[in-house]
């Protein structure tokens, strides 16, 4: 069941998550795949206030994380393994929709006695015994500092630096309609007087290296113009990736170009992910629910911004998500 802040179901499922940190010792954290900002800002959030409360938190991720989000203390910290000698818990699933995007990392969901799943997804199903499923919710950060507050002890700055990157990639720098008033309110009180949100920007937004903007230039060298301005598209390939020795976290971000295009209504980015599977990012101006679209190819996430992993090759993936993608644009 999906709970939206504030009503009486969302504080009772608060008051529950609250408990069991409160008894737990030993807790683990989990994200989806290639963590982005909120991902890995919750993950962490969580580590350095359980470290606060004298508790053990262990961040598991699996891959590279993107360098503009790597200097977040802790991240260093991050491991693909659970110690065998510990006895879990409390586990907390960090922004992950659905089991099948997870793989074979759903049995570490079996590792703790009592799973936690926090999400702002829409149409998310809980996969924990306790969810907390806000599609209101800026972020997943959101939701989290909702239940850290609940607890009465204080975040410090490491904890709310994590908080703040979450949100603030999230909201896409407070420029999406997700940055709601109660984002700000959150926002203002994790700032408080010690944190400089002017070098948090700079080192998320200004902070590239030289394989990232290779990987970008690509894109947008490709970029290709449909529907009379209304679509645009790019693409890249793994032959991209192993000529310019760059990773998955170097095409992070780059369909931002595309939907900052003049005229834009849909943007589309087709990552290929091996010879028969694709990657597929979608972005809207605001005309057009982007999600639905995903949906066709089996994927979820917003309105305004959605994606999905689908099999086949990238010309044929892409002649098929276009057609979609111009329909929709057709029938406005």
């Amino acid at each position: 069941m999906n709970v939206l802040w504030p009503c009486n179901e969302y504080n009772n499922q608060i008051n529950l998550i609250c408990e069991k940190l409160d008894e737990a010792k030993n807790l683990f954290c989990i994200a989806h795949p290639y963590a982005d900002g909120d991902a890995l800002g919750s993950q962490l959030a969580l580590y350095h206030y359980c470290k606060s409360v004298g508790k053990n938190c262990v961040c598991l991720n699996f891959d590279p994380i993107p360098e503009q989000i790597s200097w977040l203390k802790g991240a260093e910290l991050c491991t693909d393994f659970l110690p065998e000698n510990i006895n879990f818990d409390l586990a907390f699933l960090m922004e992950t929709t659905e089991a099948k995007r997870m793989g074979d990392r759903v049995s570490f969901f079996e590792q703790a006695s009592h799973l936690v799943h926090l999400d702002h997804h829409v149409d998310v199903k809980g996969l924990g015994h306790t969810n907390i499923l806000d599609e209101k919710a800026s972020s997943t950060c959101e939701i989290l500092y909702n239940i850290l507050e609940k607890t009465g002890n204080p975040l410090n700055k490491e904890c709310r630096e994590a908080l703040y990157v979450g949100i603030m990639t999230d909201t896409g720098n407070f420029r999406y309609n997700n940055a709601t008033s109660r984002a700000h309110e959150v926002t203002a009180k994790i700032i408080g007087n010690d944190i400089s949100v002017d070098d948090i920007y700079k080192l998320v937004y200004e902070n590239t290296s030289y394989n990232r903007v290779l990987m970008h230039g690509i894109t947008m060298a490709r970029t290709e113009k449909l529907c009379d301005g209304k679509l645009f598209s790019s693409w890249l390939t793994q032959k991209d990736f192993e000529n310019n020795n760059a990773s998955e976290v170097d095409a992070d971000g780059v369909i931002r170009h595309l939907s900052c295009i003049k005229g834009n209504e849909i943007a589309i980015l087709f990552r290929e992910l091996d010879s028969n599977k694709v990657k597929i990012s979608f972005r809207s101006s605001g005309k057009i629910d982007v999600l639905n679209i995903s949906r066709e190819f089996g994927g979820g996430g917003h309105t305004l911004a959605a994606g999905a992993t689908i099999e086949g090759n990238i010309d044929e993936v892409r002649h098929r998500v276009l057609s979609a993608a111009s329909k929709a644009i057709n029938s406005l």
